[in-house]
């Protein structure tokens, strides 16, 4: 008897997509250097800070714009001060924020309700920060932690008037996809 040949439909993957912000600070050639050295995101993606966490779904682009503008309408542009070293299971290294951390954490929290809840990784704690290296091989964390202090120890200064939605197109080539304002 012959065997019946299966076919498979290859389904496309669920867009992956965060929201962050993209500061511009003045002195930022410091991130910029510092990360392209130690950070393998620093050619996909220039300095930023995540407020949500990259996520399959299949909400369209409208809809997370929607949910996120909804949320962000609760809050004026505020200024941000990043100055500080920050870490993440020993593995992540970071500049942290000194001023404007309880209104990132509260709009973090916030952009996770709703349609986003389900994306939402309660055994970490959100701290904002901006990622400055990755220590790829656990030998060489320290060193990392060492040389970061020479970035963290400056302040970087900026107002913080519009996130954005960003999608991976596949690669670790992450695009813009739409920018939400905050109320002026």
């Amino acid at each position: 008897m012959a065997r019946k040949k299966l076919t498979y439909i290859l389904r496309p993957t669920l867009p992956r997509r965060a929201i962050v912000w993209f500061p511009q600070f003045v002195n930022q050639k410091s991130i910029d250097r510092f990360r392209g050295l130690h950070d393998p995101q620093a050619q996909a993606l220039p300095p930023h800070l995540t407020l949500v966490f990259p996520f399959h779904s299949r909400l369209t682009l409208d809809q997370i714009a929607a949910h996120a503008q909804k949320v962000l309408r609760a809050w004026p542009c505020f200024p941000v001060v990043m100055h500080g070293f920050w870490s993440a299971q020993n593995e992540f290294i970071g500049i942290g924020t000194q001023v404007g951390t309880d209104a990132l954490v509260e709009m973090h929290d916030r952009l996770y309700r709703g349609p986003l809840e389900e994306f939402l990784r309660p055994e970490f704690d959100y701290t904002p920060h901006i990622t400055l290296a990755q220590a790829t091989e656990t030998d060489r964390y320290e060193a990392l932690c060492t040389a970061a202090a020479v970035v963290t120890r400056e302040s970087f200064r900026d107002v913080l008037r519009t996130v954005t939605i960003i999608r991976d197109n596949g690669d670790n080539d992450w695009v813009r996809e739409r920018d939400l304002h905050l109320m002026w």
